[in-house]
C-alpha cells in the first residue's frame, strides 16, 4: 500500500490531538456507544428473522439487551420470539362457528401482517351516530378479509430449506425484489467500507465490519433458517368469522373473515418451522461462537470510542445504516408481507368502520357471521331463520351474558334479519334508506312487538343490519362457502 502512504498519513492527521478539531474527537467518543446501546431493535428483528428466515446477514450489530435474547438457553423456538406468551401482548379470539374463546397463538405476527396493509375506511352514516354524546359508546371495528393466493403450494415448495434440515441460506425465491435490492446494496456498501478501512489502516472498524456479518451468519444458523408456515393449510369449502380483541371490554375489535382452515391456522395454531431443530451439540457450539462474536463487537465499539479516531465514524456509520434499514428500508411489516405471500400463501385486505355502541357492534357481527344460522335440513341450501345456531352465538357470551333480556333481543334480531333478507337486496340494505332509527324499514308487526320506548337496543339492530350489508358490499365478502376460484 505504499502508494497510499502519504494520503493515509494526511487523512489520519485530521483526527490527531495536535491537528484535529476537539469536537470531532469528542463526537468520535460518543457516537459508537450511543448508536449501539440505544437504537438497535433486536426483539423485532429476531421475530421477523424467525418468521421469514431472511434478514440480511450484514445487519446484525447486537446490543447488550439483545444479547440476552439471543444467548438465552430457555429461548423458545416453537414460537417466533414476540409471539411467545408473556413476551408480546396477547390477544383474545372468539370463534364465530363454535364459540370457542382462546388466546391467539401468533399475536405479534398477526399485528405485523395487519400493519403491512393500508386500511380502507367505511363510513357509518346511520342516524345512531348522531345521538347525544352520553348515549354513544363508539366501537372501532376492523374487518380483515383473508384470501388464499392461487398456486400457493408452488410458492411454499420453493421455500423448503435445502441441505441440512436446520440450516439453509437458500431463501432467494421466498423474498421480494425490495428485500434483495436492499440486501445487495448493503453488501456492496459493506464491502466498500471494509476496503476503505483496510486502506486507511482503520483496523478497529475493519474488525467490527467483519464481525457483524459473521454474527449474522451464526444467528442465521441458530434462528433464521426455518421460515414458518401455516400448520394446516388444506382447502376448505367454508368461510369462518373470528373476532379478535385485547379484552372483552375494549373498544377496538377485529373481525377475521376467510377460508376456515387459513383463518384458524393463522389465529389458533402455532406457526410451523419448515426445518428441524438445531442439534443440541451444534447449538451449544454456535452459542459459544455467538457469545464470542457479540463480545467482540462490544469490545471493538468501545475501542473505537476510546481511540477517538476515524474508526469511530466507520463503526457509527454502519450502526446507523443497520438501524435505518431495519426501521425504513426493510421494516418488520415488509417482512410480514413477504411471509404472507411466499410462505403462508395468503393476502389480506383491511376495512375499518365505527359503530355507535357495543350493542350495534354485536348486531353487526351477527349479521356478518356466515354461521349465525344453520341451513334448513329440508333444502340444504336455504337459511333456517327459525332460530340462531346455538354454537355460533356462544361467542357473544363473554360480552353479553345469557338471560331473559338477551333472549328477547336475540329474537328481535333474528326476526329483523329474516324480514330484511326477504324484503331487501344487499345494496338496498346498504343504502341511505336504512339510516332510519325508528324501524320504518321493517313491518308493523315487528315494530309493535318491539317498541323503542321499552327496547333501547332496537335502533342498534337496524344499525347492525345496515352496516353489515355495507361492509359486505365494500369488502366484497363471500357468503358461507368459499368461491370456486379461491379453492
Amino acid at each position: 500500500m505504499g502508494v497510499f502512504d502519504s494520503a493515509v498519513s494526511a487523512f489520519n492527521k485530521t483526527m490527531s490531538e495536535d491537528e484535529g478539531p476537539s469536537w470531532a474527537r469528542g463526537l468520535a467518543g460518543i457516537f459508537p456507544l450511543s448508536a449501539l446501546i440505544d437504537f438497535v431493535d433486536i426483539p423485532n428483528k429476531i421475530h421477523i428473522y424467525e418468521l421469514t428466515g431472511a434478514i440480511p446477514l450484514w445487519s446484525w450489530p447486537v446490543t447488550p439487551s439483545g444479547s440476552r435474547i439471543l444467548l438465552s438457553d430457555q429461548f423458545a423456538q416453537k414460537y417466533c420470539y414476540l409471539d411467545e406468551y408473556g413476551v408480546g401482548m396477547a390477544s383474545l379470539a372468539l370463534d364465530g362457528r363454535y364459540g370457542d374463546k382462546y388466546t391467539t397463538s401468533s399475536p405479534e405476527t398477526v399485528r405485523q401482517c395487519l400493519s403491512s396493509e393500508s386500511l380502507h375506511k367505511i363510513a357509518n352514516n346511520h342516524q345512531n351516530m348522531s345521538d347525544p354524546a352520553e348515549k354513544l359508546r363508539i366501537q372501532n371495528l376492523e374487518i380483515v378479509r383473508v384470501v388464499r393466493l392461487p398456486g400457493n403450494e408452488k410458492n411454499r415448495a420453493k421455500t423448503k430449506p435445502q441441505g441440512a434440515p436446520w440450516v439453509s441460506f437458500s431463501h432467494g425465491p421466498a423474498m421480494s425484489l425490495r428485500y434483495w435490492t436492499v440486501s445487495i446494496s448493503g453488501w456492496a456498501l459493506l464491502t466498500g467500507l471494509i476496503i476503505a478501512s483496510g486502506i486507511l489502516e482503520c483496523y478497529v472498524s475493519l474488525g467490527f465490519l467483519v464481525a457483524v456479518p459473521a454474527t449474522g451468519l451464526v444467528i442465521s444458523a441458530l434462528f433464521g433458517s426455518r421460515p414458518r408456515k401455516l400448520l394446516v393449510d388444506t382447502h376448505s369449502a367454508y368461510n369462518r368469522l373470528v373476532l379478535v380483541t385485547k379484552h372483552t371490554n375494549h373498544t377496538d375489535w377485529i373481525v377475521f373473515y376467510g377460508e376456515s382452515t387459513i383463518v384458524n391456522s393463522l389465529l389458533n395454531r402455532p406457526l410451523e418451522p419448515t426445518g428441524g431443530p438445531v442439534p443440541p451439540l451444534i447449538g451449544s457450539i454456535l452459542r459459544v461462537l455467538l457469545r464470542v462474536l457479540i463480545l467482540g463487537q462490544w469490545g471493538l465499539v468501545i475501542a473505537s470510542a476510546a481511540l477517538q479516531e476515524w474508526d469511530a465514524f466507520f463503526v457509527t456509520f454502519w450502526l446507523v445504516f443497520c438501524i435505518f434499514s431495519h426501521a425504513y428500508l426493510l421494516p418488520p411489516s415488509v417482512g410480514a408481507k413477504d411471509w404472507m405471500r411466499y410462505n403462508a400463501g395468503i393476502r389480506i385486505e383491511r376495512f375499518g368502520t365505527q359503530l355507535s355502541t357495543r350493542r350495534a357492534l354485536i348486531n353487526t357481527i351477527i349479521a356478518l357471521n356466515p354461521d349465525s344460522f344453520r341451513l334448513a335440513p329440508a333444502t340444504g341450501n336455504n337459511v333456517d331463520w327459525t332460530k340462531f345456531d346455538r354454537d355460533a352465538m356462544r361467542w357473544v357470551d363473554p360480552i353479553l351474558a345469557p338471560g331473559n333480556s338477551r333472549s328477547k333481543w336475540e329474537d328481535a334480531t333474528r326476526q329483523a334479519m329474516k324480514e330484511a333478507a326477504e324484503k331487501y337486496e344487499n345494496d338496498q340494505l346498504a343504502s341511505p334508506t336504512w339510516y332510519d332509527q325508528e324501524g320504518r324499514v321493517l313491518g308493523v308487526e315487528w315494530n309493535e312487538t318491539y317498541p323503542k320506548s321499552s327496547n333501547y337496543w332496537k335502533p342498534y339492530i337496524l344499525e347492525g343490519i345496515h352496516m353489515a350489508a355495507k361492509i359486505r358490499e365494500e369488502a366484497v365478502l363471500p357468503g358461507r362457502t368459499v368461491p370456486k376460484e379461491s379453492e
